[in-house]
């Protein structure tokens, strides 16, 4: 019975390995089907220490590196989509962790004897599981990550590297330390040391993925600024550009004020039922007539004009506007309207300048 307890401590810690490794790696290709031969893989990899541990009663060490370290590694290398520094710095940086918890797992059991081993093995399944679960909105900010940083890795990688395999000379080397457990203390010690140092690595990593997704917020508001304020074909400054002003000195909601209240003014203007009014810009306002004559016109504009001016506005905004009549001989007709009549308003507004 204390042989299976033991074996099923070491799957527990194994599970929680290949677990952690699924939600960490970027696969090459994601879809079902290589999920589906992922999860397959580490269950044959499961099985397969379970059948060399407690059928053949291999050496818990031995059966480690044959049938889980090794082929993990080389399995999740072949579905991995980055074969270089990040894959490596995250394998090794898994299994250093889950090194650790198997050796405290085993001092702790050795300790507490066969019925202290199987309260350890539920604590350690719920701490383990806990873990897990928090860890779970990281995991895929990690991928994340892995995907669009691309540089950084070597370093963190050849450190891992080393502390991986120190764990694993002090824990086998010159024999098992579950039999020299004198030695206890001294490699508790170390994984300490170890943890504190991927303590660093983790909030580095946090640190990173957070200044990274600042980043793309800010190229996002770089992008909506554009489409706002630039035009897409020249790439030169619009219309919308004037209102930038407000935005930034009162905000955009001084903005959206300024727009509602000239639609509210307009609209009291040619109020009439042959008026529409359209607003064909950022701030562009267009009016078409029906059946008026250029005198109507002209007193609708200098009725505007007063009404604009009477109102004590203190936003630095201004009213610029130009009209023409549509001639049914050209061709094209109504643009070439609203060309003359942009024209005139481009002359008025530069006027007042």
């Amino acid at each position: 019975m204390g042989g299976l307890i033991v074996v099923f401590i070491d799957l527990c810690i194994i599970i929680f390995d290949l677990m952690v490794f699924t939600k960490m790696i970027v696969m090459k290709n994601d879809g079902k089907k290589w999920r589906f031969v992922m999860y397959i893989g580490c269950v044959v990899i499961i099985c397969s220490y379970f059948i060399a541990t407690y059928v053949y009663r291999w050496p818990s060490a031995v059966a480690s590196a044959v049938f889980m370290s090794i082929p993990s590694l080389i399995f999740f290398f072949v579905l991995s989509k980055y074969k270089d520094a990040r894959f490596f710095l995250t394998f090794c940086f898994v299994d250093s962790v889950t090194l650790i918890f198997a050796f405290l797992a085993r001092y702790i059991g050795i300790l507490a004897g066969n019925t202290g081993s199987i309260i350890l093995l539920f604590v350690l399944f719920a701490v383990l599981l806990t873990i897990f679960m928090i860890g779970k909105p990281y995991f895929g900010r990690y991928r994340t990550l892995l995907e669009y940083v691309d540089t950084g890795w070597r370093a963190m990688m050849i450190c891992s590297i080393l502390i991986y395999f120190a764990l694993v000379f002090f824990a086998a080397y010159p024999k098992p330390m579950v039999e020299r457990i004198e030695y206890a203390s001294t490699y508790l010690v170390f994984s300490a040391v170890v943890l504190s140092c991927y303590s660093v690595f983790i909030t580095s990593a946090i640190k990173t993925i957070k200044i990274y997704e600042q980043s793309i917020q800010l190229q996002k508001e770089k992008k909506w600024h554009q489409m706002a304020y630039i035009d897409a074909l020249t790439g030169c400054s619009n219309r919308m550009a004037y209102m930038e002003k407000i935005n930034d000195k009162m905000g955009h909601n001084a903005g959206d004020n300024v727009l509602k209240g000239t639609v509210t003014l307009l609209e009291e203007i040619f109020q009439e039922d042959n008026f529409f009014l359209y607003r064909i810009g950022g701030d562009e306002f267009a009016v078409l007539a029906v059946d008026v004559t250029e005198q109507q016109l002209l007193c609708k504009l200098q009725l505007l004009k007063c009404k604009t001016d009477s109102d004590k506005i203190t936003l630095p905004c201004s009213l610029s506007a130009g009209y023409s009549f549509v001639d049914s001989k050209e061709n094209n007709a109504v643009e070439q309207a609203f060309i003359r009549a942009d024209k005139m308003m481009y002359r008025n507004k530069h006027s007042k300048k």
